[in-house]
C-alpha cells in the first residue's frame, strides 16, 4: 500500500535513460577485407556483448529511478486489524507506579523506564491527539484529557508510592474513560513490571473496540526479606497486661537468611528485640513480648532491616488500650455468688448487678457484656432490645433456670439464629469435650490435657437446631449435647449455657474451667479493631469515635519519621456505628491519630503484594493472552524496542521506503558498475 501515491507521477522520468539509450546507438558501416572471415567473427561476438550491457545499463537506470520514486511514495505492508481507522484517535496510557517499580531496570530503574516508553509512545502520535495518563492513585485529576506537553509534564511528576491495584481494576477504569469519547480509533497502554501478585490478566475485561498493548519493563530477580503480618493474643488490652505479638516474616529468594533482626517499638521507645532464621522462598514466625505501661493508645511498629527493597521493613500498628469493661448481670430471683466474686472485685471490669423488677434499659446500651441469669421469661420488650444489643457488636450470656418458660427464650433465641431450647434432661451427665482452639481458650492450655478432670451435670436443656440455626459448640457431654454453646450475630455473639450456674445443677463453679470460660466472654467482648489498615484498601474503616460533634474530626499523622499530614477524613454513620470512608489521602504508611475525644489511634500499612517481586515473564504474558482469547490485546516484542517505531509500525503498516532507497542504491551501484566494465578488444 502507497501512502503518497501522488508521487508516482515522478516515473515519467524513466523516458530520461530511455531516450539517452536510443541517441547512443551507432550506425554500423561495412568495410570491405580481402578475407574477413575471422574479423566478421570477432566483430559480431563484440557487437552482441556491447548491446547487452547497454540494455544492462538501461535496466539499472530504470530500477533506480523507479525504486527512488516508490520511496518517495512511502509503500507500507498494512497490519491486520490494526490500522488506524478513519477518524480521531484517543490515547490512554497506564504507569504502575507502585513500589516494585523502583527496582533496578535499563535506565537506572524501571519506573525511569516506564517514564521513557511513556514519552515514546506520546511522539508516536500527532500532537493534536488528546492523551490520559493513569497510575496506581486513580485520583480525579488523572480522568481528564491532556495534550502533549501536559502529558509529558504529568509524567515527569510521576513518584512510586505504596497504592497498588489489579490490572484488571485498572483496565476498567481505562476503559470506562476511553468510552466517554467519541473516537474511532481508542489505543490503551499498560506499562508494569507486571508482577504475579497483581497482574490478573485472566481477568482482563474482553473490550474489542479498545486496542490495547501490553509494555513488560523486564523481569526481577531480586531477594527480599519483609514483615508479612502481626499477630496480637490479647483478648483486650489494659495498663499492666502483657501483650505478644507473632511477626510473620517472609524471604522471598533463593538463598536462606539466618538471623534476620526483628524491634518491636512502642512510639519512639524500642520494647523487644529477637531475631529468626528463614529458609528460602518460605516464612518464618518470631514472638515479641512487651507489657503495656500507660492507659492512652497503644501506637507502635515492628521493622527488620532488608536491602535494597525497603518500603516493606516496617508494619505499623495501633491498638486501644481499655481501662475497664462494662458489665451487667440481669438476674432473677438471687444474685449468681459464683459470677459476682468472678467479677466484682476486678479492676478490668466495671461490675454492675440488677434484678430484672429494677432494670434500667439505659444500662444495656451503655454495656459491653451483658449476662442473663436465671430468669423465669424473656420479654418481649427485653427480647427484642438485647437482640439489638448483641446485633450492634455486644456479648450476651444467657443462663436459663431449670424451670425457664422455652417459649419466651425461644423468641429471642429465633431472631438471632440460635439453637432453641427443648425439653428439661434430668440424666446426670459428664462433659468429655473441649473446643480448645476457641477464641474462649487462646492461650489457656499449653496442650490437650486428656486427663484434666470435667465438670459433671445433674440435668440440662436439650436443644433444637433449626435449618438456619449457626452454633458452635464450646462444651460438650458425653450424650452429645452441649453444656456451652456460642453463635455469632450481627457484630456480636452470643453465649448458651443449657444448665443454670447452681450447685444443685452442675459443678462447673469448682473446676479450674470456669474462670477463664466465664471470664473470657468479658474480656473478649471488647471491640477488637484491626491493628492495622492497608492503604491501598477501600473498604470502610470502623471508629469508635461519634460524629456528632459540631466540630469535624481532623487525622492527623503521628510518625516522627514521616511528614506531617492533616486532613478531615469523611466520617458517615451507617447503622449505629461509625466508619471513616478512605478516598486515597493517605499515602505514606505510619501511626495516625483521629483527634477525638477520646483520641483515637489508627495505622495504616503498604500492601505486602508489592513484597513479592517475582513477576510474569513475556512468554507467560502471551500464554495468559491466548488462554483467555484477549485478540484485542497485544504485547510489544521486547522492551529495548523503541514504542515510536513500533507504534508507528503498528498504525501505518511495515514501512519498505528502506528498502526502496537499498534497491535504488543497488541498482545505481550495478549502473557503475557496467559502465567501468572493460570491453573486449579484437586482434586480427
Amino acid at each position: 500500500m502507497l501512502t503518497q501515491p501522488l508521487f508516482l507521477i515522478g516515473l515519467v522520468a524513466v523516458a530520461i535513460p530511455i531516450a539517452i539509450h536510443l541517441l547512443q546507438l551507432r550506425r554500423y558501416r561495412k568495410v570491405y577485407f580481402s578475407n574477413v572471415d575471422m574479423l566478421e567473427e570477432l566483430e559480431s561476438e563484440n557487437r552482441r556483448q556491447r548491446n547487452l550491457r547497454q540494455l544492462l545499463i538501461l535496466a539499472s537506470r530504470i530500477l533506480a529511478i523507479v525504486f527512488i520514486v516508490l520511496a518517495f511514495c512511502q509503500p507500507v505492508i498494512p497490519h491486520k486489524g490494526a490500522a488506524l481507522q478513519s477518524g480521531a484517535t484517543v490515547v490512554s496510557v497506564y504507569i504502575d507506579n507502585s513500589y516494585s517499580m523502583e527496582c533496578g531496570g535499563m535506565d537506572g530503574s524501571l519506573m525511569e523506564s516506564a517514564k521513557k516508553k511513556a514519552r515514546e509512545i506520546a511522539a508516536a502520535y500527532d500532537p493534536s491527539v488528546p492523551l490520559q495518563l493513569l497510575t496506581n492513585n486513580a485520583s480525579g485529576s488523572q480522568f481528564r484529557w491532556l495534550s502533549r506537553e501536559e502529558f509529558l509534564t504529568a509524567v515527569d511528576e510521576i513518584e512510586a508510592g505504596g497504592a497498588t491495584a489489579p490490572l484488571a481494576t485498572i483496565a476498567l477504569r481505562q476503559h470506562e474513560f476511553l468510552h466517554s469519547a467519541t473516537a474511532a480509533n481508542r489505543h490503551a497502554y499498560i506499562i508494569s513490571d507486571f508482577q504475579r501478585t497483581t497482574a490478573n490478566i485472566a481477568d482482563y475485561p474482553a473490550d474489542t473496540t479498545i486496542l490495547t498493548t501490553f509494555i513488560p519493563l523486564g523481569e526481577s530477580s531480586l531477594a527480599n526479606v519483609y514483615i508479612d503480618t502481626l499477630t496480637f493474643n490479647s483478648p483486650a488490652y489494659f495498663k499492666g497486661a502483657t501483650v505478644k505479638v507473632e511477626a510473620r516474616l517472609r524471604n522471598i529468594g533463593d538463598k536462606a537468611v539466618e538471623k534476620q533482626p526483628l524491634r518491636l517499638y512502642i512510639g519512639s521507645q524500642q520494647r523487644a528485640v529477637t531475631s529468626v532464621d528463614i529458609p528460602a522462598n518460605s516464612s518464618a514466625t518470631a514472638t515479641l513480648t512487651f507489657s503495656i505501661q500507660d492507659d492512652t493508645m497503644l501506637t507502635g511498629h515492628v521493622e527488620t532491616t532488608d536491602y535494597p527493597v525497603t518500603f516493606d521493613d516496617r508494619l505499623y500498628f495501633s491498638l486501644p488500650v481499655t481501662s475497664s469493661i462494662p458489665l451487667l448481670v440481669v438476674s432473677g430471683k438471687n444474685e449468681n455468688p459464683y459470677i459476682r466474686k468472678l467479677f466484682a472485685n476486678d479492676s478490668l471490669t466495671s461490675y454492675r448487678q440488677e434484678p430484672y423488677s429494677n432494670l434500667d434499659y439505659t444500662h444495656i446500651a451503655e454495656s459491653q457484656f451483658i449476662i442473663i441469669d436465671e430468669l423465669h421469661a424473656i420479654p418481649s420488650g427485653l427480647a427484642q432490645t438485647l437482640a439489638l444489643f448483641v446485633s450492634d457488636g455486644g456479648t450476651l450470656l444467657l443462663i436459663p433456670p431449670a424451670d425457664a418458660e422455652t417459649a419466651s427464650y425461644n423468641q429471642l433465641l429465633g431472631t438471632l439464629q440460635a439453637p432453641l431450647l427443648s425439653k428439661w434432661q434430668s440424666t446426670p451427665t459428664r462433659a468429655n469435650s473441649l473446643q480448645y482452639d476457641h477464641s474462649l481458650y487462646r492461650g489457656v492450655f499449653s496442650g490437650r490435657n486428656e486427663e484434666m478432670e470435667m465438670p459433671t451435670v445433674q440435668g440440662h436443656f436439650l436443644m433444637q437446631l433449626a435449618a438456619s440455626t449457626v452454633v458452635r459448640p464450646v462444651i460438650t457431654l458425653t450424650d452429645g449435647t452441649h453444656l456451652l454453646t456460642e453463635t455469632p450475630a450481627g457484630k456480636g455473639r452470643l453465649y448458651l449455657f443449657t444448665a443454670p450456674l447452681r450447685p444443685e445443677s452442675t459443678d462447673l463453679m469448682q473446676q479450674a474451667l470456669f474462670v477463664p470460660t466465664v471470664y473470657n466472654m468479658a474480656l473478649f467482648s471488647f471491640p477488637q479493631p484491626l491493628p492495622y489498615h492497608l492503604i491501598s484498601s477501600t473498604a470502610p474503616i470502623p471508629v469508635i469515635a461519634s460524629s456528632a460533634s459540631s466540630q469535624p474530626f481532623h487525622m492527623v499523622s503521628i510518625s516522627p519519621a514521616q511528614p506531617r499530614l492533616d486532613f478531615i477524613p469523611d466520617i458517615r454513620r451507617i447503622g449505629s456505628h461509625n466508619f471513616i470512608l478512605p478516598h486515597g489521602e493517605i499515602t505514606l504508611a505510619g501511626n495516625y491519630l483521629l483527634a477525638t475525644n477520646p483520641a483515637e489511634g489508627l495505622a495504616f500499612n503498604y500492601s505486602r503484594q508489592e513484597s513479592d517481586l517475582t513477576c510474569l515473564s513475556t512468554s507467560d504474558i502471551k500464554q495468559t493472552i491466548r488462554d483467555a482469547g484477549l485478540t484485542h490485546c497485544s504485547l510489544t516484542p521486547s522492551a529495548a524496542k523503541s514504542m515510536t517505531d513500533f507504534i508507528r509500525s503498528r498504525n501505518q503498516g511495515t514501512p519498505l521506503w528502506r528498502w526502496c532507497i537499498l534497491l535504488a542504491l543497488l541498482a545505481l551501484l550495478a549502473e557503475t558498475l557496467l559502465i567501468r566494465l572493460p570491453q573486449r578488444n579484437s586482434k586480427v
